[in-house]
């Protein structure tokens, strides 16, 4: 099984040492993990922001040298429009981007922050940080 991580798993797993997203992770085979380029933007952002933008960076590399980071291409963003088409709001374009990322590849997004991929058709959502896994009902990708 393939997993796109988003941006706020990226960052826990960097920041925090949770024991279930720390066993999630280490079951993987190399190449399970994906990052759209769109995360990896907004990683950069917050690492460009920091206090110390190189030890943030060396602090990351663990993380991200896991990661193999896949291109936002256009079927990503002709299933971003079909989000967009559904739920409009401004707010969270980048999750929902990251979101039809996910649903273009056809793999089960990995977030610590689920409640911002509520109510996206077709996407399937787990939560590494908890006991357990919490995913959207899948419906039909079309």
């Amino acid at each position: 099984m393939r997993y796109m991580l988003d941006t706020n798993i990226c960052i826990y797993a960097m920041l925090t040492e949770n024991e279930n997203l720390n066993r999630r992770l280490g079951e993987c085979q190399t190449g399970d993990l994906l990052m759209s380029t769109v995360t990896l933007a907004e990683l950069e952002t917050g690492f460009a922001k920091s206090v110390d933008p190189t030890g943030a960076h060396k602090a990351a590399e663990a993380v991200l040298d896991a990661i193999t980071v896949v291109p936002f291409d256009a079927a990503a963003a002709r299933a971003f429009g079909r989000i967009q088409a559904v739920t409009p709001s401004r707010r969270g374009a980048y999750d929902r981007q990251i979101a039809a990322h996910a649903l273009s590849l056809d793999l089960v997004l990995v977030t610590n922050n689920e409640k911002d991929f509520a109510g996206i058709p077709g996407l399937i959502v787990e939560n590494w940080t908890k006991t357990g896994a919490w995913s959207n009902d899948p419906i039909s990708r079309e």
